[in-house]
């Protein structure tokens, strides 16, 4: 992977990175007491990857168990600098860091998730020697401590609470044990700026129609005789006074930033200059988003309302794209979101602050960031001064960081810090502490005002893990396998992590897995794999068996032992299947939920994990459901009993939409017994609600409720076409359940065409519904998987070779009713 360029801070000339000629070693914990020791020891060095850890530079993945914990690590490196050069810049050392310069000892540092520098030019040379010692963290986790007010599960130490580093590859069950240690993020050599040391705040606002930028900062260096600051074609004059720069610009007219499911997120250019005697300096440069943001939060909803429209927020949970190095670009796995509708992604308090170039791509793809603090679960010693000073030093860096993103819509404390207390029976006054409850909420509205903030996730109810009010994380329909009319009667306001299931991967994913020979039905390796929670008698393969048994109606372990490739089958459909009807309750218009994260977005190693995507960047079958879940404009059943079904229409866009809906119920797949239609206006950002009942305008028992005889039907289509006739969204419903009988149509028909720019057309049609159409094709990334297709209307997916344009296309297509899988090619 080619080294990310270094960062460039505000009044900083562009430094250089320090990332060739690292070398790193191991020692015992305490081996070497420090710089001469660990010279004059000897050691056994090696070829280091900066910025990496040392998983990454061992050539580690996450197949391998990394107790990199239980050792002190060494790194080393020689370089040259210039008069210029004033600091050292250590972007992220994980975890607890000796440094030495020269032979002097000049950094102590304890927290990965904030930068440390150092005032290096005194003491550098023409040609620099630089050590860092990453010291053991089992060791500092041997420490005697004062006892936590609780314990957690989570983790196996409670004393990871005093320590300010991931918990990734630090849970049990979650994900692999692949500790993150070593420079992790750039090593930087600086200049100083034209002004010193700048510390700025740059925040934007709308009034009216127009935008604010106000701007103010503190230097130690000289002072400019003039200072301006400009947005797009808008400039206007900063003042500058006793090391103070200070004013504000407007922009009339500003365009707004948007979520992309409702709009363009536009974006400005903001350049902030000082002026000396040789002419203009930039000391600050981004692209600025402007947007109006509140939450509705009456009788307990958490409805996040932009630019004055109400936004249904769905999406993920994110982890990392790498877990080894945890230094990944983040863009393909935010654009393939973005594909999927996705307009929220949460970063969970067990994970890590993500790069500036995470929160850059979800400012330009329209993407809204939910970001916790990096706390979870752990009685957090606040009331020891040092631990405070360090976790506030750490909230107001990445604040600064995160004031200029137009992404960002929500800051929370962490991630069940008052669940994990009150789950273990203690009162409502031992749930949080003053640092959630005050600190953090004053310093989130000083220096990113406008953006909600909330205690922890989930909060609010009578116990903090209550669905109905505030934010929770919701696993009814889930792990607590409870049916899937809980989600209709739960009242969820606004689920922060849900739906968390073991999501079977693709064929060639699974075939990679386990080697392409030894089926994964309860190997150890593919069990190993599967997420669960520390404590509990079951994983969540548990949890998709007990929902494949209620929609299917088959019995998961006989299915498994006699037919494994269609159990796997089946597993893909299933989960994806739940998720669908999940988000059709919630984006209902009547629905009183303002938003659903999945838990999770990505996968962090082969198997069947909690991801819609897998670790190698394949979408498993639920992205896909999903996909058609949250499209802006889309159509959705719910199952209303004795009611009948209705149809829900989304218009998230900023047109109008003028089209018809269409309604139809199948027998045996082929025979339309029934079928209507209803012209549909929608206005902008809003859905509408249709009765199947009202449109046929008899009685047909649309969701089997009544139970007269025989089922009137195996299969209803839901289908919005546009004003010209397109189809733009389709539905299903299943009255009988999901296990359909295998059919042999008469007509089936399945082309490909390979297209100018190296796309692959692919065109089904079938006289007979096909259920969960699939496709296993190497080399090719489907725009569409998993669908349903109806009777008589032909489907077009088009393939996007992940490589050579010119590589062989070869698809096998199926269905989960359809006897024989069928191939093609292209020339």
């Amino acid at each position: 992977m080619t080294p990310p360029a270094p960062p460039s801070r505000d009044g900083c000339p562009p430094g250089r990175m320090l990332s060739a000629g690292w070398e790193l070693a191991s020692t015992a914990s305490g081996a070497c007491a420090d710089a001469a020791a660990a010279t004059a020891a000897g050691l056994a060095w090696q070829l280091a990857v900066v910025p990496g850890t040392v998983a990454a530079s061992l050539g580690a993945d996450v197949t391998a168990e990394g107790r990199h914990d239980a050792f002190d690590w060494w790194y080393r490196c020689t370089f040259e600098a210039d008069p210029s050069a004033q600091a050292l810049r250590f972007e992220g050392l994980a975890t607890i860091a000796e440094v030495w310069l020269n032979g002097e000892r000049v950094l102590d540092a304890r927290n990965m998730f904030v930068p440390h520098a150092v005032d290096a030019g005194a003491r550098l040379r023409p040609r620099n020697e630089l050590l860092v010692c990453l010291r053991s963290l089992d060791q500092a986790l041997a420490a005697r401590r004062p006892r936590p007010r609780w314990k957690t599960a989570l983790v196996p130490s409670q004393n990871l609470r005093w320590e300010r580093t991931t918990l990734l590859g630090r849970m049990p069950g979650w994900n692999p044990p692949v500790q993150p240690v070593g420079l992790w993020k750039p090593v930087v050599l600086e200049g100083r700026g034209p002004v010193g040391e700048l510390e700025l705040d740059v925040q934007a606002r709308v009034e009216g129609r127009a935008g604010v930028v106000a701007v103010r900062g503190t230097f130690d260096g000289p002072a400019p005789s003039a200072a301006r600051v400009r947005v797009g074609d808008t400039e206007a004059a900063l003042s500058v006074a006793a090391g103070v720069l200070s004013g504000a610009v407007t922009v009339p007219d500003v365009p707004l930033w948007w979520p992309h499911t409702h709009g363009e997120p536009a974006t400005l250019p903001c350049v902030v200059e000082v002026r000396f005697a040789d002419g203009w300096v930039p000391v600050h440069q981004s692209r600025l988003g402007f947007r109006t943001l509140r939450v509705d939060r009456m009788n307990g909803l958490v409805r996040f309302i932009v630019n004055g429209a109400p936004v249904f927020c769905r999406g993920a949970c994110w982890t990392t794209d790498d877990l080894v190095s945890l230094h990944a670009d983040p863009r393909a796995t935010l654009e393939l979101a973005r594909e999927a509708g996705l307009n929220m992604v949460r970063l969970g308090g067990t994970m890590t602050y993500e790069s500036d170039a995470f929160y850059t791509s979800c400012d330009e793809l329209g993407i809204l960031v939910w970001q916790d603090f990096m706390f979870a679960n752990m009685d957090y010693p606040v009331g020891d001064e040092a631990f405070l000073a360090e976790v506030t030093r750490e909230a107001t860096f990445h604040l600064r960081r995160l004031q200029r993103h137009a992404c960002v819509a929500a800051y929370c404390g962490g991630s069940e810090v008052e669940q994990q207390a009150a789950m273990l029976g203690l009162p409502a006054s031992e749930w949080t502490n003053p640092f959630f409850a005050e600190t953090l909420p004053a310093l989130c509205a000083r220096l990113h005002a406008g953006v909600p903030y909330f205690r922890s996730s989930p909060s609010e109810g009578a116990l903090p893990f209550h669905v109905a009010t505030g934010i929770a994380h919701y696993y009814g329909v889930g792990a607590y396998r409870r049916p899937l009319a809980d989600v209709k009667s739960a009242g969820v306001k606004f689920a922060t992590e849900c739906l968390g299931f073991s999501n079977v991967p693709e064929p060639e994913t699974v075939a990679a897995m386990m080697g392409g020979t030894t089926p994964p039905a309860h190997h150890p390796l593919w069990k190993a794999r599967q997420p669960r929670d520390v404590g509990s008698g079951w994983d969540f393969e548990d949890i998709r068996d007990h929902y494949l048994r209620e929609l299917f109606g088959l019995d998961p372990v006989t299915l498994r032992s006699r037919d494994t490739e269609r159990y796997l089958q089946l597993s893909r459909v299933v989960t994806g299947e739940v998720m669908r009807r999940v988000y059709a309750e919630w984006r209902a218009p009547r629905s009183v939920c303002g938003g659903g994260l999945v838990w999770l977005l990505k996968d962090v190693w082969p198997g069947a994990g909690w991801g819609l995507i897998d670790s190698l960047g394949r979408p498993k079958a639920a992205y896909w459901y999903l996909k058609r879940a949250w499209a802006p404009r889309s159509v959705g059943f719910t199952d209303e009993g004795v009611d009948g079904l209705q149809l829900h229409v989304a218009n998230d866009a900023a047109d109008v939409l003028e089209g018809t809906v269409e309604f139809a119920m199948f027998q045996h797949g082929q025979v339309r017994v029934a079928a209507a239609e209803a012209p549909v206006r929608v206005e902008p950002r809003a859905g509408l609600t249709l009765s199947a009942d009202a449109m046929l305008g008899r009685f047909a028992d649309t969701a089997y409720a009544y139970r007269f005889g025989p089922p009137p039907n195996d299969v209803a289509l839901a289908r919005l076409r546009a004003a010209d006739g397109s189809v733009i969204a389709e539905d299903f419903h299943f009255p009988q359940g999901l296990d359909l009988p295998m059919v042999s149509p008469k007509a089936f028909e399945a082309s490909a065409e390979r297209l100018p720019d190296g796309r692959v057309a692919v065109t089904i049609a079938c006289d007979t519904f096909l259920q969960s159409v699939h496709f296993d094709c190497a080399g090719f990334r489907p725009d569409d998987a998993h669908f349903h297709v109806a009777p008589g209307s032909p489907r077009r997916v088009v393939f996007h070779p992940l490589a050579d344009r010119s590589t062989k296309f070869k698809a096998h297509v199926g269905a989960l009713n359809l006897r024989d899988l069928h191939t093609l090619r292209t020339d």
